[in-house]
């Protein structure tokens, strides 16, 4: 077997990730937050938007960052 395609098959996909980021967001969200926040990933960086209330923002980006295979997070919530 090839070196990258072992690294690819230990490595967690795009689609796990985001996955993994979507229910985070059910976990954080309080009652007052109604808007969406979107999560999407490309190669193992995930960008978060949308509006949550900045304690809710810093917990999520804090998970996000927590899960396995995430190479950075973007945080572009906006102060819900």
């Amino acid at each position: 077997m090839r070196r990258d395609a072992l690294l690819r098959a230990l490595i967690r996909d795009d689609a796990g990730i985001r996955s993994e980021g979507e229910n985070r967001i059910e976990a954080c969200r309080s009652p007052g937050d109604q808007d969406a926040v979107e999560v999407t990933v490309h190669d193992g960086i995930v960008a978060l938007t949308g509006r949550m209330t900045p304690a809710g923002a810093a917990r999520l980006v804090a998970e996000v960052e927590a899960l396995a295979d995430v190479v950075e997070v973007k945080n572009l919530l906006t102060a819900a």
